[in-house]
Parts: structure tokens; sequence; C-alpha cells
């Protein structure tokens, strides 16, 4: 389960969408299967039209033409299961398998977990919440995160991050 975006109003009355991009794969296009949660339940969709718009996606599902139908995931998270691994790049890393990591310093000292990746215009900064409880970002650039382990991620911090 990857979340890919998030609904964040309608679009016109004939049933579409404003969904805010949060893959950097491309997720929205037609006849693609993504679905929300509803008390815990999948309710899946068929992609029948998608167009971008900046970082908002513009989406039309198959069997919903009126903005009555889909006003009620307004605000929902989108998932899809779909595996994009094939399109990872060497230093490409799925969101999800960055999250809850330890991260250490290129010294050996723990730093703390990693609980978001925060997009930004440069990129991402990984969130760490430190042993004390408070967080820090990290730029998520070869500058500073040197290696990316299947149970830990190395940072070379410099002054004043940590």
């Amino acid at each position: 389960m990857y979340q890919i975006g998030k609904i964040t109003n309608t679009h016109g009355i004939k049933g579409e969408v404003k969904i805010y991009n949060l893959s950097d794969f491309n997720r929205f296009f037609v006849n693609a299967e993504v679905y929300v949660l509803i008390q815990g339940k999948k309710k899946q969709f068929i992609i029948e039209r998608a167009r971008s718009q900046g970082n908002l996606f513009i989406v039309k599902f198959k069997g919903y033409d009126n903005i009555n139908d889909i006003l009620v995931y307004k605000g929902l998270e989108v998932y899809s299961d779909a595996e994009v691994t094939k399109q990872l790049e060497k230093d490409d890393y799925h969101y999800q398998s960055l999250l809850e990591k330890d991260v250490y310093t290129d010294l050996g000292v723990f730093v703390g977990k990693v609980t978001h990746m925060i997009p930004v215009p440069q990129g991402h900064l990984l969130e760490i919440e430190k042993e004390n409880g408070k967080k820090v970002m990290i730029p998520f650039i070869k500058i500073f995160v040197s290696e990316v382990l299947e149970d830990r991620i190395i940072i070379t911090p410099i002054e004043g991050l940590l």
C-alpha cells in the first residue's frame, strides 16, 4: 500500500476531483486502479482520465459522473498497490521504505527514527524524531545522506544540523 495523493477538492460538476500528487512516479493514468480507505475498508476506483495541473491532477473516475457522487471522498488520502520498483533508479527509494528506519551518524552515533518525508521544491526532507522527542530535518541529498541500508540510514551531519 503506497500513499500516492490526497483528494483536495472537487473540480467542476461532472465528478472530477483534484488530487495533490505525493508520488515521484506516474500513478495517475487511464485504467490505473487506486483506492481510498473509508472506515478501514478499501474503496476502489479506476481512472477514466487524468491531466496534470501543477502538482495537482484533475482525475475522473469511471462510474462517477456527478459532483454529488464524489463529494464524500474529499479530503481522503489516495493509495495504490501497484509496484513501481522497475521505475526505481539507483539511489531512488520508496517513501514507505524509509519510514521508521533508524538514523545514525557516520561516526555510529544513534540520531533517531525517520517519521516523515516532507516534499520541498528542492527535493525532500527526512523528519527524524530524536530519543528526547525533538524533531530534526535533514535534506535527503547525497551530501547529508551517505548511505541507505536495509536496516538504517547513515548521515553525515554538519555543525548545527542536529
